[in-house]
């Protein structure tokens, strides 16, 4: 990684917590990404403006706004009596909404989602933003826009490309231009 980032917290993970995850979802994290979470957990990232500031950092999705985003914690806290990390639960929440693969690791403050998608390489998936207004149940389809396209074709055009890999992605942080 290139890129000077500050992150918002310094939090230690174990590196069980991360390959447990792994296993649960079949795939393995990028380098950079393991990296990160280890030492910075639920963080929000800080870069340098051009007055030598350290300001929130937003990533852009392309045709789309820019965003600041936090990592979805890996550790886990109860909740309504369940025990369940903030990443878990996210994939809970909008799994069926999701192609397969397809993996949330951040979140802005609209409760919209940055992505890990699986589908072309299992060992560098790419980054995808999805905005929650755009999520597509199968519910919601009807039997002639099933038959049109699959479920998964739907769902696919709710996700906006960000970039070729996470360590791509962290390269693309840059300073907020509103604080």
């Amino acid at each position: 990684m290139s890129k000077k980032i500050h992150w918002s917290k310094q939090v230690q993970l174990d590196i069980r917590i991360i390959k447990e995850l792994e296993g649960k979802w079949e795939v393995r994290f990028p380098k950079e990404y393991v990296d990160t979470v280890l030492n910075h957990d639920g963080s929000k990232p800080n870069v340098i403006d051009q007055q030598g500031e350290w300001i929130p950092g937003v990533v852009e999705v392309p045709g789309k706004f820019t965003w600041g985003f936090q990592l979805l914690s890996l550790i886990e806290k109860e909740v309504l009596g369940r025990i369940l990390s903030p990443i878990e639960r996210s994939y809970g929440t909008v799994s069926d909404a999701l192609p397969k693969k397809v993996y949330p690791f951040a979140i802005n403050g609209s409760g919209d989602r940055f992505l890990f998608d699986f589908r072309e390489d299992e060992n560098n998936p790419k980054i995808v933003f999805q905005n929650h207004e755009d999520l597509i149940l199968e519910t919601e389809l009807t039997e002639e826009e099933l038959e049109e396209k699959s479920l998964e074709e739907w769902q696919d055009e709710t996700l906006f490309f960000v970039s070729a890999s996470f360590e791509e992605f962290l390269n693309s942080i840059q300073p907020s231009e509103i604080d």
